[in-house]
């Protein structure tokens, strides 16, 4: 069985604000008399979709954008941001996060998650905080400002809704210390390792 193929990026010129700009797009390419047709349509349907629900995502996050003039480390803005960035688990693109960050923060909108990276990769951590940021609980998001969210969503047991009581214990010490970014991920580290010697 053929293994399935995800989505491949491809250049393409698009007009923005009347100025032509390079970006990079999904791409597939259907091998006729391959055996692997259906799969290649199957996969060419798939991101066709993925990228409407991409360009319907950033009308939303723009009419957000415009409520938050100082946005880039507004904890309000990234958390409304990331309940729309949701989209990708609501409608099962999971598999394809990254792809799908790196073409809204560094090839389409940049201006809505922190601004140009010259480096694809370090452009998709913002989204990425973001959408992990929108599945926090409300009262929690006002307890620790963008950078120390930016930290904190960096260890899997906490972004993956594993440990409460650790993610509690983190947000007591933001309240309570003015922890810089490195002092914050050391004491997350500390607290890990404390909690499992208990165990």
């Amino acid at each position: 069985m053929a293994s399935k193929k995800r989505g491949i990026l491809r250049r393409e010129t698009i007009t923005v604000d009347g100025k032509e700009i390079e970006v990079d797009t999904f791409d597939a390419k259907v091998l006729l008399g391959s055996g692997e047709e259906l799969e290649s349509i199957d996969e060419l349907l798939r991101q066709e979709e993925a990228e409407k629900a991409i360009q319907a995502a950033l009308k939303e996050i723009d009419a957000i954008a415009q409520r938050y003039p100082d946005r880039e480390k507004d904890i309000w803005y990234c958390y409304e941001v990331g309940k729309v960035l949701q989209f990708v688990s609501n409608e099962g693109f999971t598999d394809r996060k990254g792809l799908i960050w790196r073409r809204m923060a560094h090839d389409l909108r940049p201006d809505l998650f922190g601004g140009k990276r010259k480096n694809p990769e370090e452009a998709k951590r913002y989204p990425e905080t973001m959408y992990y940021l929108g599945k926090q609980k409300k009262e929690n998001v006002k307890r620790a400002h963008f950078g120390q969210w930016y930290e904190i969503l960096k260890f899997k047991r906490i972004y993956e809704g594993k440990d409460s009581e650790l993610l509690d214990k983190i947000l007591t010490e933001c309240e309570s210390k003015n922890l810089s970014s490195v002092q914050l991920r050391q004491r997350i580290k500390e607290l890990q390792a404390s909690k499992s010697k208990v165990k």
